[in-house]
């Protein structure tokens, strides 16, 4: 069979003519432009990470200049008001900025993640290959079961497609030579040669398929990118060019990516900027309220007939303050909505035992297995209770979630079929001070 011609375009550049291949070229232009977008976002970091320390020290600076000197008014001085108010404030500033830090500071490569891969092997029975010779026999291990099952899916999208593709006939006669058998039996003999027009079904366009497409999913892979040995559930990430257990996405808030050693602070953050944001929004809503108005006019009126910058109505600000509080409320409407979607979808994937790139792929499985009347449930859901302890732990919810910890994730990404596993396994740490000791012999 010959091979199809490859197309080809020239031009001229500095009297010099170039060809470049057009089924190349679209390739071509994704790579530049994924290129420039992973730096541009991998610049951005900083950038919101300035924006975001702004946004809180400008909110707390307007609790304590401006809101709690309206509150102690509003109640007389209630030194139980007074502290109940400082005390949540001071709480939710300690939970955002120490989960927020330890986002960003929580490194996804490095020891940690070394220690925990080599007892998700352990735990897997998988072999890791140590030495490089180790790896490229285990690449090409990798790359040769890799073809067959492309071979072989390719082989049977293409007798699926040959099982649709029902040739359709249509004939040319006329409805006149229908009707009239005069008329038809008249007809020259040019006309009743003709041969009937055989068309045959569109096929769409054939699917990308892709090596992760094809996996189990407790089955190790091969990461061409960090040319290292792939554990299950884990992605490259492009933008900090590493391989992260349970990536979820690349976050620029964040400068960081997402993933296991970092999750739990990432959904804590999430949580407790939205019980911050609705503190702050219900706090402020009456002050925003009063920035216009009659009571606000009336204290207008008064400073104009004094001279005097005084609170003559409780919970109205002076005209110094309407811009700082105005601010503070409609950000706080804005960011708890936004926060509220994003903190309930990570809730909902904690409880599901999913990760981002998971949810996707596990929406498409859904749909394609609905299609054949089968149903997919997810392979790594142990259900939402065990779920949500694989990313908090086995200690009470409410001690993992109002306690500040830098404690590591205390399971395995990958559940077993037992259950979660423990990342100290005995069996891991007697495989670790075996080769410490042959290091020291």
């Amino acid at each position: 069979m010959a091979s199809p011609p490859i197309s080809r375009r020239s031009f001229a550049c500095c009297g010099r003519r170039f060809q470049i291949r057009t089924d190349n070229l679209m390739d071509l232009v994704i790579d530049v432009v994924t290129y420039f977008v992973e730096k541009f976002v991998l610049v951005l970091g900083p950038v919101l990470i300035c924006f975001a320390s702004t946004i809180i020290y400008g909110l707390s600076w307007t609790f304590f200049t401006i809101l709690l000197p309206m509150i102690q008014r509003k109640h007389d001085n209630n030194p139980w008001v007074i502290a109940g108010h400082v005390s949540m404030v001071i709480f939710l500033l300690v939970e955002i900025c120490f989960n927020y830090f330890m986002c960003v500071r929580t490194p996804n490569k490095g020891k940690n993640f070394d220690r925990v891969v080599r007892e998700l092997a352990v735990a897997t029975n998988f072999e890791y290959p140590e030495t490089p010779m180790e790896v490229e026999s285990f690449r090409r291990d990798y790359e040769a079961r890799m073809n067959i099952r492309m071979q072989r899916r390719q082989q049977k999208a293409a007798a699926i497609a040959e099982e649709e593709a029902v040739p359709l006939v249509q004939t040319t006669n006329s409805p006149e030579a229908s009707i009239d058998g005069d008329i038809k039996n008249r007809k020259t003999a040019s006309n009743s040669n003709k041969t009937p027009r055989i068309t045959t079904k569109k096929q769409p366009s054939p699917k990308q398929i892709r090596n992760w497409m094809l996996m189990a999913p407790d089955e190790w892979g091969y990461c061409q990118r960090s040319n290292q040995p792939k554990p299950p559930r884990s992605h490259y990430d492009h933008v900090t060019r590493t391989l992260v257990l349970c990536l979820d996405h690349y976050c620029p808030w964040m400068f960081n990516a997402i993933g296991y050693f970092n999750y739990r602070y990432f959904c804590n953050f999430l949580w407790f900027v939205q019980i911050a944001m609705i503190y702050g929004a219900t706090i402020s809503f009456q002050p925003f309220k009063n920035t216009s108005g009659p009571l606000y006019r009336e204290q207008a009126q008064e400073f104009r007939r004094t001279g005097e910058r005084l609170h003559a109505n409780l919970m109205v600000p002076i005209n110094s303050e309407r811009m700082a509080i105005s601010l503070s409320f409609m950000l706080c409407l804005a960011v708890g909505l936004a926060v509220a979607c994003l903190g309930g979808f990570h809730f909902y994937l904690c409880l599901t035992a999913q990760t981002t790139i998971e949810f996707h792929g596990n929406f498409m499985n859904r749909r394609k297995a609905k299609r054949l009347n089968k149903k997919w449930t997810n392979p790594y859901s142990l259900g939402w209770r065990r779920n949500f302890q694989q990313v908090f732990g086995t200690q009470p919810a409410w001690k993992a979630f109002l306690i500040p910890s830098t404690r590591e994730p205390e399971f395995l990404p990958l559940p077993m079929p037992d259950g979660l596993r423990s990342n100290y396994s005995a069996k891991a740490t007697e495989v670790t001070r075996a080769a410490k000791g042959a290091d020291i012999v």
